[in-house]
């Protein structure tokens, strides 16, 4: 059993980030919707794309400081930062954007405010994600690897079904006018625990195969074991400049070549979920009360959260037997069955085909996302800097999904499918591309 001694390890540092991100999670995918029911037209979509713009920057500048330090005051202080973004929250949901007379609510003072919290918020998830993914890797060997992330991301899954279970729940009883300051209250108890989180056991360090080097154009070829294992380390004591230079160098990797495009598409999902999704569950319930609707669009996020828990055992299980290649045509043909339902929804415009569409989005989501980090482990191992440039593309797709969210504000849902469109080509040719560049090797 010595193979997983790492196992206890990555599950709590896995469950205490489950937590931490349903808190965030719930302000992502209701801020959007309360912003414009209360009159602050298009400061969700501000909201997300200064988080999303600032997480971006931070996928490139967190690897410079995150590894500088053990892994549990690198996780405090990722969650430290997200926290000032609960306390604009907090006044969106309670004020009118019409009341200019009251100052906090004005919003010329609100929405500064807002997106102020929203750098916060975009910094601590920046450095989550890279430091999640590289402790993971970091815990693995060739025989645990699969479990691991597989865990990691049915657990992904759970932060997306608690997300819609508390923010159901806490809508209903306590109103949605203190729903962020209950989640910031919480988000501030579970930072604390993340100093529980212990460095990974290396006594069990996985070798590197053979046909995994052949696939490396990298600066730990030809080096030993044990300084491939120490790369973040080493990393570490270069200078600042020299940091910059190595993660540019790493943006001309064969294999980064390949896999932009699979790596952006994963962005695009997460763009579509947390930027337009409600716009077709709130075009599906014509005639309720703002509350409804908020809490039915909670409600599709649990059937989100389920699907992406699926999506992770699935993931886990399917690249055991067929591989990581194949298992990256499954997440294509899972976003093709999304898109399908998606222009169902659109025309249709019914709540029920939404529960469907939700389904699909949490299964393609995770599937991405497992299949992006698996992919860079088997090639890269624990590389953080690698990690980092991965988040920094799939930023840049959610990014750019907001931008043209703003762009279509109001126009007809139909106008939307053109970014699925877009996604799907980019997924396909990433799919084809790495699948050759596999052949050759």
């Amino acid at each position: 059993m010595k193979q997983y001694a790492n196992l206890w390890k990555v599950l709590y540092m896995n469950l205490v980030l489950t937590f931490h991100l349903s808190q965030c999670l719930a302000l992502a995918s209701l801020l959007p919707q309360i912003a414009e029911q209360n009159n602050y037209p298009s400061l969700g979509e501000l909201g997300l794309i200064c988080i999303y713009t600032v997480n971006l920057i931070f996928n490139l500048i967190a690897p410079l400081y995150l590894t500088k330090m053990k892994y549990r005051y690198g996780f405090v202080f990722q969650a430290i930062l997200v926290l000032p973004c609960f306390i604009p929250a907090f006044y969106v949901s309670r004020c009118n954007g019409d009341n200019i007379e009251d100052l906090i609510c004005n919003p010329y003072m609100l929405i500064p405010l807002t997106l102020i919290g929203c750098v916060f918020l975009g910094a601590g998830l920046g450095g989550y994600f890279v430091l999640q993914n590289t402790y993971v890797s970091d815990c693995t060997n060739e025989k645990t690897k699969e479990l691991y992330f597989g865990i990691t991301y049915m657990l992904l899954g759970c932060a997306y079904l608690l997300n819609g279970l508390t923010s159901d729940q806490l809508l209903k009883y306590i109103g949605r006018e203190s729903f962020f300051l209950y989640s910031g209250l919480f988000e501030c108890g579970l930072s604390i625990l993340f100093i529980f989180v212990q460095q990974p056991d290396k006594s069990n360090q996985h070798k590197i195969s053979e046909a995994t080097q052949n696939m490396i154009q990298n600066d730990s070829i030809g080096k030993s074991e044990e300084q491939v294992a120490n790369i973040n380390e080493e990393f570490a004591k270069i200078g600042f400049q020299a940091q910059l230079k190595q993660i540019m160098q790493k943006f001309q990797l064969k294999e980064m070549k390949f896999l932009f495009s699979l790596f952006i598409s994963t962005g695009v999902v997460i763009g579509f979920e947390f930027g337009i999704f409600h716009k077709f569950i709130s075009a599906s319930l014509p005639g309720e009360d703002q509350i409804t609707v908020n809490v039915r669009t909670a409600r599709i996020f649990l059937y989100v959260g389920v699907a992406q828990i699926v999506s992770g055992i699935f993931n886990g299980l399917s690249r055991s037997f067929v591989g990581i290649i194949q298992n990256s045509i499954f997440y294509g043909n899972a976003f093709q069955c999304m898109n399908i339902i998606a222009i169902l929804s659109a025309f249709q415009q019914n709540y029920d085909i939404n529960i469907i569409l939700g389904l699909l989005i949490g299964f393609t989501d995770n599937s991405g996302q497992f299949n992006s980090a698996v992919i860079i482990s088997d090639i890269w191992n624990e590389d953080m800097a690698i990690f980092g440039l991965y988040l920094f593309c799939q930023n840049f797709g959610v990014m750019f999904i907001n931008l043209v969210a703003i762009f279509l504000d109001g126009q007809s849902l139909v106008y939307y499918l053109i970014l699925l469109i877009i996604l799907q080509f980019a997924t396909s040719y990433s799919q084809q591309q790495f699948k050759r560049s596999q052949q050759k090797e």
